[in-house]
């Protein structure tokens, strides 16, 4: 219980910083976010799960949106408006559940177990999708709800904690759908490292496999009836697989002590990837040479649960990244797999600590660790400090000032009989439109699919055909950058386009079809 109350009070600490940065502008928004705060209005008013453009939701799983729905049920506060919060709370939360996890499993280190919940509490990838209205939080609370059962499960081999890892397991893949990964890893979880007799095991498989795979299945096939897709359109990928690696290793890099600006340059990457790999050759073939395999079948049986996530969830997230188009892999994408692999490092960490060492005293490792781990917290707290500082001076996204004093905005709120006039508003940020102006409006021509390079189609079939209402208008703001989109220039070409006005941020059409 004493071991508790720090843990509460670091999660009380880790909710007051998000809700102290955001409490000026908010959750700082972007495209996803808007989706999400426009299907939870809609959830509300009683017409479902669709977006701001009226078509369903179906390019992510439906429980963030639910979650702010419920909370404006419950509280009568706007999902714009309560985003913050409740991305708050969710990041108290991890800090909560992650020192949870820490505790059981660094038993030998408490001061260990301490630092790395301290970690977490100035995480940079973590501190800054909690700062967004993203789902990120919540699907990082129910992985770690899924790695404590996990534990317990595999400790009791009972019924009740089956049932808590299935459920975990079920949110999860409803919360994002990269969640199905943990359907695979608890498959082997339960058949490899379960010791239960293979009846026994058949019969969790079954009943794990029936809990948590079908809320998501159902989803998706009420997505094919709807859509003719399960998962929303998708296209190929812009991004190869060497691309995706070096993402995903600077990436990584980044977040202990080596500055994405570092990280990033091609020369240093490769000299840290051969680092990195000869550093664990050379601890392997050490323990091998030793005769040390009690210490590795140690360090896989107390750790099997959080490498076989990692290593599942980052591969997937590698793989699907090259088939499949999608966000560049970053601290967004990446920032789930954080906690199990701090955990895993400290862990060795508190290995290095306890055994016997010849060529150095125990007192100059004990050293060495205590300094690396506080230029470690000291770097995340400068980087994640940067973040939280600008998220309460200047905003996130849409939610930021500059686009909150947007001259292109504020001309349309002004003109509302110009607007009515618009039968139909075309943009390249429609999804800003809507949640700062309070207008429905389409996404402009599209030239590719995002982040790929699958063409939609030629400019010249625009012409004669779109737009294909009277009467409608074109928004375009100078500070989007959409390269799948058609350029102004390239629509005037194929339409009639007269400028209504010429904002210091953007510009107002009417277009018309020649």
């Amino acid at each position: 219980m004493r071991d508790k109350l720090p843990l509460t009070v670091l999660s009380l600490i880790g909710t007051v910083f998000i809700l102290l940065a955001t409490r000026n502008y908010g959750a700082g928004l972007s495209p996803d976010s808007v989706g999400y705060i426009a299907t939870a209005r809609q959830i509300v008013s009683g017409i479902g799960a669709v977006t701001y453009d009226g078509t369903p939701l179906t390019v992510q799983p439906p429980l963030y949106p639910v979650l702010l729905a419920t909370f404006d049920y419950v509280f009568r506060i706007d999902p714009l408006l309560s985003a913050h919060i409740v991305n708050a709370v969710l990041f108290g939360l991890i800090v909560y559940l992650s020192g949870v996890l820490f505790l059981k499993l660094l038993k030998s280190s408490v001061t260990l177990a301490f630092f790395g919940t301290v970690s977490i509490l100035v995480s940079i990838p973590l501190v800054q999708v909690s700062l967004m209205a993203w789902s990120e939080p919540l699907f990082i609370c129910f992985v770690l709800l899924y790695l404590i059962f996990s534990e317990s499960y595999l400790e009791k081999a009972d019924t009740t904690s089956l049932l808590l890892l299935s459920l975990s397991v079920a949110l999860a893949c409803l919360t994002r759908y990269i969640g199905v990964i943990l359907i695979f890893t608890g498959i082997v979880s339960i058949l490899v490292f379960c010791r239960n007799s293979l009846r026994v095991k058949i019969r969790h498989l079954i009943l794990f496999v029936s809990i948590s795979a079908f809320p998501i299945g159902m989803w998706v096939i009420r997505n094919y009836f709807l859509s003719g897709t399960l998962f929303g359109p998708r296209a190929s990928s812009i991004f190869t697989l060497s691309q995706n690696l070096a993402f995903t290793l600077s990436t990584l890099l980044s977040w202990y002590i080596i500055p994405k600006r570092i990280s990033e340059h091609s020369p240093t990457l490769i000299f840290l990837s051969l680092v990195l790999l000869s550093a664990t050759v050379g601890f392997l073939a050490n323990l091998i040479i030793r005769g040390n395999w009690s210490k590795v079948r140690t360090f896989l049986s107390e750790m099997r649960v959080l490498l076989l996530f990692t290593i599942a969830y980052v591969g997937f997230l590698v793989i699907s990244s090259t088939t499949t188009a999608y966000d560049r892999i970053g601290d967004r994408l990446l920032s789930p797999v954080f906690v199990p692999l701090t955990l895993i490092l400290l862990f060795l960490a508190s290995k290095i600590l306890m055994s016997p060492k010849k060529w150095l005293p125990p007192k100059g490792v004990n050293i060495l660790l205590a300094v690396a781990i506080v230029m470690w917290l000291l770097y995340s707290s400068i980087v994640a400090t940067r973040s939280i500082v600008n998220a309460m001076s200047h905003g996130i996204g849409y939610s930021g000032e500059s686009w909150k004093s947007s001259q292109t905005i504020e001309y349309l709120r002004q003109n509302q009989a110009l607007v009515s006039e618009c039968v139909v508003i075309y943009s390249n940020a429609p999804d800003a439109l809507y949640v700062l102006a309070n207008l429905t409006a389409r996404m402009s021509p599209e030239k590719t699919h995002y982040n790929s390079p699958e063409i939609v189609q030629d400019i010249s079939s625009l012409r004669k055909s779109w737009p294909e209402e009277s009467n409608s208008c074109l928004v375009w703001f100078d500070k989007i950058d959409r390269k799948y989109l058609f350029t102004v220039d390239e629509l005037q070409a194929v339409a009639n386009m007269q400028l209504i006005i010429r904002t210091e941020d953007g510009a107002v059409y009417s277009v018309a079809r020649e």
